[in-house]
């Protein structure tokens, strides 16, 4: 299953805010350039933006404070969008898991996630992958 010499990350992204899912997505590429897996499971906000046409929303769970620092730093090209990132990190092998109970939950079916996810799968599998994972963050 993970077998990398460098070892292996694991992250559960829950949060839909645009700074967050960037950040889970930079620190999966760091990991993914040094040699490591990374395995991303999309639940609840998380796998909202992973909707199709809803990747770079910057929706109400983007704190306030940084809507506006944000909308200018993509204007700018001083930050780099989720969607140049998401393309960055799959290049490099990022494997992106949904979350069949948080489908269920906020009733989205597989045709509306965006090709990017590799599968569909639950609480159980993705614990094997956080098991034997040398770094697991909750974001």
């Amino acid at each position: 299953m993970i077998e990398s010499d460098k070892g292996s990350i694991a992250i559960i992204l829950h949060s839909g805010s645009y700074d967050r899912v960037s950040y889970a997505l930079s620190l999966a590429i760091v990991g993914l350039a040094i040699g490591m897996e990374a395995h991303i499971l999309l639940t609840y906000g998380g796998l909202k933006r992973f909707v199709k046409g809803h990747l770079e929303d910057i929706e109400e769970e983007t704190d306030s404070q940084l809507k506006g620092f944000i909308s200018k730093g993509l204007a700018s090209g001083g930050i780099q969008s989720i969607e140049h990132q998401l393309e960055d990190a799959r290049k490099l092998g990022l494997k992106l898991y949904a979350c069949a109970n948080a489908m269920s939950t906020l009733n989205i079916s597989r045709s509306e996630l965006m090709n990017e996810v590799d599968e569909v799968i639950g609480l159980v599998t993705f614990l094997k992958f956080a098991r034997t994972a040398t770094i697991n963050w909750y974001i």
